[in-house]
């Protein structure tokens, strides 16, 4: 009998295949986790930045903030851009930036002090 020389190297790439997206899998659970185990602690760290520190932090460390919307209105087809509000940045921030990312700068920032930080996660 002959062996199909092909026959082994397939079940290694379907191996291969499958490792890298339990892989991946893995990687976007843990990273889901995280996301979800600082939400809370992310939330009240921002809350107490000011609308102004919050779109500083934005443009100072991505160039960029939440998007902007607009509204058209259907009778003059007039184009209003909406306002962006605190909760907006908190949002895109939380969606942005690791905790300790956001520690940090509120650190520097003097947004508020190390002792805010004392028996929190």
């Amino acid at each position: 009998m002959r062996s199909n020389g092909n026959h082994g190297r397939s079940e290694d790439d379907e191996h291969s295949k499958t490792s890298e997206i339990s892989k991946i899998k893995k990687e976007i659970e843990t990273a889901d986790k995280v996301f979800y185990d600082e939400l809370a602690s992310k939330y009240f760290l921002l809350d107490k930045f000011s609308l102004e520190q919050l779109r500083d932090m934005c443009n100072s460390l991505l160039g960029k903030g939440p998007d902007v919307e607009y509204y058209e209105d259907e009778h003059t087809n007039k184009i209003t851009e909406l306002p962006q509000y605190k909760e907006d940045f908190i949002h895109f921030i939380i969606d942005e930036f690791q905790f300790s990312e956001i520690r940090d700068y509120a650190l520097r920032k003097r947004i508020v002090i190390s002792r805010f930080f004392e028996n929190k996660k």
